[in-house]
């Protein structure tokens, strides 16, 4: 009898068994997929803005040379000889984006507040630049462009991949300059910043 007992308990034991691996059954499947993969080569991106000057036709390739330093562009003016009080005259540079970056790569470029350097700074005060944004260089010496244009004011576009972009200036110099400063020089400076977007 006891034998026919044990044979019962076993046979639940073992449907037990069986209805719990039931139960789970397909949760310890493993999947697993490889392939090969050759090398490749991972390039970086170069960041390249063009500058050109309105009035030679100069161009620079790259904004920073390789050591990170700014490029500096000496723009051409559209007067011949000197300054006269109350004349002004024109310069422009255009902006390219020519950057390698697969996708879309915008960039915004913004000029800061233009500064006057002159000897003894004399002629800084006489002075006076308006910066504006255009489509083209030849835009550049229309002075219509310039009316709403404040004095010393920045200006700021986006320059999309493959793209340019234009900054003219207008330097006048005052109808009241004293007869004493004629003659002297200055350089006019102009920052330009590009960052990315």
């Amino acid at each position: 009898m006891k034998s026919t007992r044990a044979l019962k308990a076993t046979g639940l034991v073992l449907i037990a068994v069986v209805l719990g691996l039931l139960t789970v059954q397909g949760s310890y499947a493993l999947w697993n997929k490889s392939t090969t993969a050759n090398a490749g080569t991972v390039q970086a991106a170069d960041f390249r803005i063009s500058l050109t000057d309105a009035i030679s036709g100069e161009v620079t390739e790259n904004m920073t040379r390789d050591d990170g330093t700014p490029v500096l562009l000496s723009l051409k003016t559209m007067a011949t000889g000197v300054l006269i009080p109350g004349q002004k005259t024109y310069a422009g540079v255009q902006l390219g984006n020519r950057t390698n970056a697969g996708g879309d790569f915008t960039v915004r470029a913004t000029t800061a507040t233009p500064v006057i350097v002159s000897p003894g700074s004399e002629l800084a005060s006489q002075l006076s630049i308006k910066v504006v944004n255009a489509t083209s260089l030849s835009q550049c010496t229309q002075p219509a462009i310039y009316t709403a244009a404040p004095v010393a004011g920045a200006a700021t576009q986006d320059i999309a991949k493959a793209a340019t972009g234009v900054f003219c200036f207008e330097v006048s110099l005052a109808a009241t300059m004293p007869a004493n400063l004629s003659g002297k020089t200055a350089k006019v400076d102009v920052p330009i910043v590009v960052n990315q977007l």
